[in-house]
């Protein structure tokens, strides 16, 4: 199995270096980067499994950096940050990152939920035979995380794409929102329930005409259910 690499970009030389020496001791290997701009071009020149992005960075902020990394790529982000409003995680996942962790930090939480957000990966890349997905003018590959309605490229993020995965998987069953935060988002992942009626919303705008089906279960949560189904 390939070696996992993570990029961290934080400008705090102290909080890179004992986070990059956590994930070495985990057998990963790290990429650091001091600034914004540094991340990026660190993110242009290499394959990058996961990325831990500080917020307040000199150059190039970290809500800047996620919105422009998530233009090209679904690579899983984890927020670090001192910032602790509920509107600031709020934003981060309206950027479509994947978890955020709160200065200061235990770094085996971070490692734990790296580790969590790689093996969902991984779980879904090993689904085999299933390797094309193909529901009523929808069709998912597992292998290459791509999307496509009838014969046009939708771009989703990975949170999306694990959605859409997870309500395709699970067709005309009714999903709460609390069980879709468990199976999506992870156990042991803390985010308001709200989140999921976000990721829905822009499910759904991601589906066009297509969106009616995701059914809204008024009390409960969600059920996906298209006309016909199949795998391949």
């Amino acid at each position: 199995m390939k070696e996992k690499t993570i990029l961290v970009i934080e400008d705090e030389p102290t909080i890179n270096r004992m986070v990059s020496n956590y994930f070495k001791a985990s057998q990963y290997n790290v990429l650091c980067a001091y600034d914004g701009s540094e991340g990026l071009e660190l993110f242009k020149h290499h394959d990058i499994d996961l990325i831990c992005l500080d917020i307040m960075m000199p150059k190039i902020d970290g809500w800047t950096i996620a919105k422009l990394i998530r233009e090209k790529s679904s690579v899983p982000i984890i927020l670090m940050s001192a910032l602790s409003e509920e509107e600031d995680i709020l934003k981060g996942y309206e950027l479509n990152v994947d978890d955020y962790i709160t200065k200061p930090f235990n770094p085996k939480i971070l490692i734990a939920k790296t580790k969590r957000l790689l093996n969902r990966i991984e779980e879904n890349e090993s689904d085999l035979p299933l390797k094309i997905i193909k529901t009523n003018h929808i069709t998912i590959n597992l292998e290459t995380h791509k999307v496509f309605l009838d014969n046009s490229e939708i771009n989703l993020s990975k949170t999306e794409f694990d959605l859409l995965y997870y309500f395709i998987k699970n067709e005309g069953k009714i999903c709460s929102r609390n069980h879709l935060l468990d199976e999506v988002w992870g156990i042991d992942v803390y985010v308001e329930d709200r989140i999921v009626d976000t990721y829905v919303k822009r499910l759904r705008k991601h589906l066009g005409c297509y969106s009616s089906y995701i059914k809204t279960v008024f009390g409960v949560g969600y059920r996906f259910e298209t006309l016909d189904s199949k795998v391949l």
